[in-house]
C-alpha cells in the first residue's frame, strides 16, 4: 500500500467518505472555543453539535482494522471528533453560565434549557463524567426555568455518574427545587445532606428560610433567622431554640455556619413580605441596617462598618416588590431613593418589580409616572415589556370609560333605576292576612 492509498484511507476511516474536504474534529474544536472567548453562544453550540455529528458519523477504528497493523498514527487523529469530545462536553457549559447573561428573555432562556437537555443526553451516551462546577451550571439553568424534573435528572445522571457532592451542589439543587415548587422533594434534598454528614453553609439556611416561608411555616423562618443571628435583639428568640429537627439534625457541628449573611437576610424579608407582615419587614430592614430616606453618607457608612452587613440590589428588590405588591407605591419610591443614596444603581428590574400587569390595571396613570420619574432622575432604561404593560392596561382603562358612557346614554343609571324601585316598593300597600 502506497503512500497516496494510505492518506485516503486514514481519510475514509474519519470523514466516511473518500477525498471530502471539511473542517477536520480539530477545527471544530477550535472554532468552538474561539466563539466561546468571543462570547457567542450560538456560533459555540453550532461548532459543538457539528463536532458530534461527525463523531456519530464516523467508522470506527476496529471496523477498518484491516488497514493498518496498530491505530492510526498521532499525526492523523486531528482529522477524528472522537479525540476532542470529552473536552468539548466540559467546555461547551461555559455557554450556559446565565450569571454571566444579562436581560436574558424567555426564549432566550427556554434555548438554553433546549441545549442543557440535549448536553445532558449526549454526555450520558459519551459517559462522560460531571465535575461539580457543571452540575452547578446544568441546576442553575433548570432552577431559572422552574423545570423540576429536569434537575431531578441531572442529579439523578451526576449521582450514577459517581459525583460526589458538595454543599454547593446540595444549594444548588435545593434551589431548584424550590424554583419550581417541589417543597417535599427540597425537605428530602435537605435531610439527605445532613445525614451524609455534608457540613451546611449560610446559602443552606437562607434556603431553608425560604422554604419554611413558601410552606407557610412562619414561626420556623424565624427560629432558624435567629439562629442565624445567635441572639437576635429583633426576635429575642436565643441561639439554643428548637427548630424543624426532622430536617435539621444535629449530626454536624455547625458553628462555622452561624453568622448572619445578607443572602440569609433577604430570605427572610421575602419571607415577611409573602405573609403580608410589611410594618414588620420595614422594622427587621431598619434593625440590621439603620437605614432611612434621610441618611447622610456619613451615617450611612459609620453604620455599615458597625453592623458589616451592607444591602445589596437584591434587598432592596424585596422590599421594592412587596410594597408594590401590596399598593404602598410611595414607599416603594422612597426605597428607589434610597437604594441611590447606599451606591446601589436602580436597574430596568427595579422599574418592572413597580409596574406590572396587576398595580397598571389598578392605576396606570400612577405607574407611568413611575416610569417617567426612574428614567428622568436615576436613567432607568424603561424596557419594552413595561411600555406594553401601560399601553396594554391604558386601552383597557379607555374600553372600560366607552362601555360606561355607552351604558349611561342607553339605559337609565343604577342609582335612578334603584331610586325607582325603592319608590315604587314605597308606595305599595302592604300585603293583607289571609
Amino acid at each position: 500500500m502506497n503512500r497516496l492509498t494510505l492518506k485516503l484511507a486514514v481519510r475514509t476511516l474519519h470523514t466516511g467518505t473518500v477525498g471530502t474536504k471539511g473542517p477536520t474534529g480539530r477545527d471544530l474544536f477550535n472554532r468552538m472555543n474561539s466563539c466561546i472567548r468571543d462570547n457567542d453562544p450560538s456560533g459555540a453550540w453550532l461548532n459543538y453539535q457539528q463536532l458530534l455529528h461527525m463523531r456519530t458519523t464516523e467508522q470506527p477504528h476496529s471496523l477498518n482494522r484491516s488497514l493498518f497493523a496498530q491505530t492510526p498514527r498521532p499525526r492523523d487523529l486531528p482529522l477524528s471528533a472522537r479525540p476532542y469530545i470529552h473536552d468539548a462536553h466540559s467546555r461547551i457549559l461555559r455557554v450556559l453560565h446565565i450569571n454571566s447573561i444579562h436581560g436574558y428573555s424567555r426564549p432566550h432562556l427556554d434555548q438554553l434549557a433546549q441545549w442543557a437537555a440535549q448536553y445532558v443526553r449526549e454526555a450520558a451516551a459519551d459517559s462522560h463524567v460531571l465535575a461539580a462546577s457543571d452540575v452547578n451550571t446544568l441546576l442553575h439553568v433548570f432552577a431559572v426555568q422552574r423545570n423540576g424534573t429536569a434537575a431531578d435528572h441531572v442529579w439523578q445522571y451526576a449521582t450514577l455518574t459517581g459525583v460526589v457532592a458538595d454543599v454547593t451542589n446540595y444549594n444548588a439543587y435545593i434551589n431548584a427545587c424550590l424554583r419550581a415548587g417541589n417543597y417535599g422533594r427540597a425537605f428530602e434534598v435537605v435531610r439527605e445532606m445532613r445525614e451524609r454528614g455534608v457540613q451546611p453553609s449560610t446559602w443552606t439556611q437562607a434556603y431553608l428560610i425560604r422554604l419554611y416561608g413558601e410552606t407557610g411555616d412562619l414561626e420556623s423562618a424565624r427560629r432558624e433567622f435567629a439562629r442565624a443571628c445567635r441572639n437576635s435583639p429583633w426576635t429575642g428568640v436565643a441561639e439554643t431554640s428548637s427548630i424543624g429537627t426532622k430536617y435539621w439534625q444535629e449530626k454536624t457541628d455547625d458553628h462555622g455556619v452561624y453568622g448572619l449573611g445578607i443572602g440569609t437576610f433577604n430570605e427572610m424579608l421575602g419571607v415577611l413580605g409573602r405573609n403580608g407582615l410589611m410594618s414588620e419587614m420595614r422594622d427587621l430592614f431598619m434593625r440590621f441596617t439603620g437605614l432611612s430616606v434621610e441618611a447622610t453618607d456619613g451615617e450611612l457608612q459609620a453604620r455599615v462598618r458597625h453592623t458589616g452587613l451592607r444591602p445589596n440590589a437584591h434587598t432592596f428588590h424585596e422590599l421594592i416588590h412587596w410594597h408594590a405588591t401590596y399598593w404602598d407605591m410611595d414607599t416603594a419610591v422612597n426605597i428607589v431613593r434610597l437604594m441611590s443614596k447606599c451606591g446601589v444603581r436602580p436597574v430596568p428590574k427595579t422599574l418592572k418589580l413597580i409596574v406590572t400587569p396587576q398595580t397598571a390595571e389598578r392605576d396606570v396613570e400612577t405607574c407611568a409616572q413611575i416610569a417617567i420619574l426612574l428614567r428622568e432622575e436615576y436613567g432607568v432604561q424603561v424596557s419594552q415589556s413595561v411600555v406594553r404593560i401601560i399601553e396594554t392596561a391604558r386601552e383597557k382603562a379607555e374600553e372600560m370609560e366607552e362601555q360606561i358612557k355607552s351604558a349611561e346614554s342607553q339605559n337609565p343609571t343604577f342609582l335612578q333605576t334603584l331610586s325607582n324601585l325603592t319608590g315604587l316598593s314605597g308606595s305599595a300597600a302592604p300585603p293583607k292576612d289571609s
